[in-house]
């Protein structure tokens, strides 16, 4: 019936059949046959799931078809661009027990497999295939086309199945579906718990052989908590909805069949479809409805007294005089600015400044007081493990790291009750006296308080100006090995005469000299 192709292969008896790139050989359509219903939605489920439905929606067509056995089988026809897309489709149908043919026309062959990696050809066509002729290995018969299915037509009659208790997860955006008698109650109740929802009203033809058009609230809820979930989900006549996709929705703890997500283009760009459970069918909105905040459809009228006149006022006459304190805090802390240190601490304190790295060196400042150290510097002062952390509150105000203000006063107000000067730092103790004001010139750099004054001894020269009388010291030059001798203790040699200065040669050339000397003598 059918035969293997080989490979570089170019005649085929298919019609339409030739081989691609890869010499794989494929026809225009490839053809999927399912054998029921049921394996028809489990493939498009498949397909879906995997991402090769979106792709196969502009070309997809659903035909069922009898065969010669007059039984009533599912055929899916797609556009087999490539064999790679074929290769995904056939894996996918060997999931749900479903054979894939390819070819134009009439004639589909069986798509390729292990034992032809090429694929096959049509050994000798039939004589009449009717609608539709596959040829397998096991078989080759024809069928005729029953009817077509749309795809879209399929998804509305198909009823969402129940989902495990354990798979459901909380949605982020939540769908309710309140009768007309529950709406106001149900619009009150979140309200007046400033639940962030929307409502709408909606409309739909009831369907069959019955005229009558039902009404009910939509409400859409943004990341509700778990405890509305629940008690909307149990009252009786409210149903709950999850977006699957864009534009559609089904009812909470179930799922449709087929991935409504991979199934957007089938849908309006502005309908809204709502997938109901236990057989009640699908709603379909032509027209997404327009969604408004409930606190706007939301009654608050009350009745208050009379106004008050004739009312007088007057300024501040005194303060409650209450004592400024630290308590514990269970805030997270800031960052650590300053830090106060005992001055008995002084040569600890040095010491670890002494090994600190310049880089965080030359952020940290310090000012002495009396009785304490105080260390300033941002993300610096936390190296020293001396002393009391402190953190700013901003405002230039420290106070204790992990500790807070009693009564919370803001530091911008704390400054003008202690009248400190501007450019002050505040350092809140809780003791008698609660606050500690140091002026910020009393900081100096931590490198300038390392060392005390360092003593610079001024060294006599023993060289005289180059004009002088007297003679330089004789270091250059000298004889091969003087030098050495000089600067290396025990070495041999004797150090060469020292040289008389110009002066002295004058003086010794002009006393042998035999007409200098006649002269002399002749005076």
């Amino acid at each position: 019936m059918i035969e293997r192709v080989a490979q570089h292969q170019s005649r085929f008896r298919t019609p339409g059949l030739g081989p691609d790139a890869r010499g794989v050989a494929i026809g225009p359509v490839g053809v999927v046959l399912l054998p029921s219903l049921e394996r028809l939605v489990a493939f498009l489920r498949a397909a879906g799931e995997e991402g090769a439905l979106d792709e196969l929606l502009d070309s997809l067509r659903i035909v069922q078809v009898i065969s010669p056995l007059r039984t009533r089988e599912m055929v899916v026809e797609v556009q087999a661009s490539s064999s790679h897309r074929l290769d995904r489709l056939a894996a996918i149908a060997r999931l749900v027990g479903a054979m894939v043919f390819t070819g134009s026309g009439r004639h589909f062959v069986k798509y390729r497999d292990a034992q032809a990696p090429f694929g096959y050809d049509i050994a000798q066509l039939l004589d009449d295939p009717g609608d539709l002729g596959l040829y397998h290995d096991r078989f080759a018969q024809p069928y005729r086309v029953d009817k077509d299915i749309a795809l879209r037509d399929l998804l509305l009659r198909l009823a969402p199945v129940a989902v495990p208790r354990a798979r459901i997860e909380s949605p982020r955006t939540l769908y309710a579906l309140v009768r007309t008698g529950l709406g106001d109650s149900v619009v009150g109740y979140l309200a007046r718990w400033a639940v962030p929802a929307r409502v709408a009203v909606v409309e739909w033809q009831r369907g069959g052989t019955s005229d009558l058009v039902e009404r009910a609230w939509l409400l859409q809820l943004n990341q509700p908590a778990q405890r509305f979930t629940n008690l909307l989900r149990s009252l009786p006549g409210v149903r709950l909805f999850v977006p699957d996709g864009e534009r559609a929705v089904v009812e909470f703890g179930h799922r449709h069949p087929i991935p409504l997500s991979a199934c957007a283009p089938l849908f309006g760009s502005e309908e809204m479809v709502i997938f109901r459970a236990g057989g009640d069918g699908a709603i379909t909105l032509s027209v997404r409805p327009p969604f408004v905040d409930v606190q706007t459809v939301t009654s608050l009228v009350a009745t208050s007294p009379a106004t008050v006149e004739n009312v007088k006022t007057s300024g501040v006459i005194g303060s409650f005089s209450l004592p400024l304190k630290l308590v514990p805090t269970g805030s997270a802390p800031k960052r650590v600015a300053a830090a106060v240190i005992p001055l008995g601490e002084q040569d600890t304190l040095g010491r670890m400044l002494s090994v600190l790295p310049p880089a965080m060196l030359n952020r940290l400042f310090v000012a002495f007081t009396e009785t304490s150290i105080y260390l300033y510097g941002h993300d610096a002062a936390s190296v020293v493990p001396l002393g009391v952390l402190y953190e700013d509150l901003g405002e230039n105000v420290m106070v204790p790291l992990g500790w807070g203000l009693s009564p919370p006063i803001p530091p911008d107000v704390l400054r003008q009750l202690a009248r400190a000067s501007g450019d002050a730092r505040l350092f809140v103790t809780g003791d008698k006296t609660p606050i500690t004001s140091i002026p910020q010139s009393a900081f100096v750099p931590a490198t300038r308080v390392l060392l005390a004054d360092v003593p610079v001894y001024e060294d006599a020269l023993i060289a005289p100006p180059l004009d002088a009388d007297l003679p330089l010291p004789d270091l250059w030059p000298t004889p091969p090995g003087v030098l050495t001798g000089i600067m290396s203790p025990g070495a041999r040699g004797e150090l060469p005469p020292q040289r008389t200065s110009p002066a002295q040669l004058d003086a010794v050339t002009s006393s042998h000299d035999p007409d200098a000397g006649g002269a002399s003598s002749g005076g």
